[in-house]
């Protein structure tokens, strides 16, 4: 059995084509739009703290190892009687670029710290171009003083390539390291002329 739909009224055609009215008022909405704002940048904010206690945990890492635990950088060779053998890749050069390296690290342990304390945009983009400048120079100390021993490698080939891979590596890193200090930069350069009034 059909139901038969009942014809709509003139008045009942208008309300349904009638705009929906807002439920909230525009104060509202303002101030909806500001919360979630102000919890985009505590989070944006919390994120590059999380960042900075990342940083100092590696850099701190990264110093201790470096300087009291570096003879394990070594190759292990395994004895007949079951014995390991450990032979120091590191020569005494090493100790030349030590005191460059943990300069480098307790700088960027600080510069990490005040980022923690007073975060705005032109000191963090000026420290990491002053900590990526840092990078180049101990990366060019470390090859030009490059206190590497390869030939305990047993394996003639790799004795002659290792120090060339290892070589091109540090080479790229400061390249990378350059490349990233002028684009921070121009960023820099550019966001802040954007600010200064014309």
């Amino acid at each position: 059995m059909q139901s038969v739909s009942e014809p709509v009224t003139s008045n009942e055609a208008l309300k349904i084509n009638e705009p929906v009215q807002p439920t909230t008022t525009m104060p509202k909405k303002g101030e909806e739009f500001g919360r979630r704002i102000e919890e985009y940048f505590a989070r944006t904010r919390t994120g590059r703290i999380v960042g900075y206690s990342a940083a100092i945990f590696w850099n701190v890492a990264l110093l201790i190892f470096l300087s009291f635990f570096y003879k394990y950088i070594a190759w292990y060779h395994v004895e007949a009687d079951g014995s390991v053998t450990r032979l120091p890749m590191l020569t005494s050069d090493y100790l030349i670029w030590l005191p460059v390296l943990v300069t480098a690290l307790i700088l960027s342990i600080t510069a990490n710290v005040i980022l923690i304390i007073y975060d705005k945009y032109w000191l963090r983009e000026a420290i990491q171009i002053i900590l990526n400048i840092i990078g180049i120079a101990v990366v060019a100390t470390l090859v030009s003083i490059f206190p590497f021993d390869f030939s305990l490698i047993p394996n003639a080939t790799a004795v002659d390539v290792v120090p060339i891979v290892v070589t091109i590596v540090l080479v790229l890193t400061a390249v990378g390291l350059g490349i990233g200090a002028v684009v921070r930069f121009i960023k820099l350069v550019g966001n802040t002329a954007k600010q200064e009034p014309s």
